[in-house]
C-alpha cells in the first residue's frame, strides 16, 4: 500500500494479524486515527461496527507514528505502508 492509498482512507489489513474478518483504515479529520472495521464473517464486504484504536502523531514517509493509552500509560507504535495489504472488495474479485 502507499501513503497515498492511506490517506485516501482505502481499507487494508496487517501481515501478522490473523483475523479474517478485521480491517483498518485512517481516519482523517480534526482527530487524526486509526480505526479498526470489523467485517461480517459470511459477508466480508459489510462493515458491521468499527472503533477508533490509535491516534495519529505523524503521518512520514514510509511510515504512520501512533498512539494510545492503557491504563494510564501511553503506548507509541508505528506501522510501514509496505507491511498495510490493501482490502480487495469480494465484489471486485468477480
Amino acid at each position: 500500500m502507499t501513503k497515498q492509498d492511506f490517506l485516501e482512507g482505502k481499507s487494508f489489513s496487517l501481515d501478522g494479524d490473523y483475523s479474517k474478518t478485521t480491517t483498518y483504515k485512517y481516519r482523517g479529520g480534526s482527530v487524526e486515527a486509526l480505526e479498526r472495521e470489523y467485517r461480517m464473517h459470511n459477508d466480508i464486504d459489510n462493515v458491521l461496527l468499527s472503533d477508533s484504536i490509535y491516534n495519529i502523531d505523524k503521518i512520514g514517509n514510509k511510515m504512520i507514528h501512533l498512539y494510545t493509552f492503557l491504563l494510564g500509560k501511553k503506548i507509541v507504535d508505528k506501522i510501514r505502508y509496505e507491511d498495510m495489504v490493501e482490502y480487495i472488495s469480494q465484489g471486485e474479485l468477480v
